[in-house]
């Protein structure tokens, strides 16, 4: 006879690492949905693609900062195939996270 608990103990394994697989996966995946979101908007006073980040001038971000110089990350190096110092940029920001986020230069037409 054939211990049929000895049997299913492999397939309870599989199906055990498949579901906590999945959760990691879900919690990694919205790390930053979770978060709240703010609009960033300022003046880049400094470029350094080698650190892939921005010195920024910006104005207080309700919510999340008050205005201030500061360095930022980039959370995508294209960026730096279009913004140069001078340029008034917008990005997006999240609490607790340091880093620009869809950053674009603003056209001059929309400064204010």
């Amino acid at each position: 006879m054939i211990n049929t608990t000895a049997r299913r103990a492999p397939l309870r394994l599989i199906a055990t690492a498949v579901i906590l697989l999945l959760s990691a996966a879900l919690v990694v995946g919205q790390s930053q949905d979770a978060k709240k979101s703010h609009t960033l908007r300022g003046k880049v006073e400094g470029v350094d693609a080698t650190a892939k980040s921005l010195t920024v001038n910006h104005g207080k971000v309700e919510g999340w900062m008050d205005g201030m110089t500061m360095k930022y990350k980039i959370d995508n190096a294209d960026v730096f195939k279009n913004v140069k110092a001078g340029d008034t940029i917008e990005a997006t920001v999240y609490d607790g996270d340091y880093t620009l986020y869809k950053v674009h230069v603003v056209p001059a037409d929309q400064k204010k």
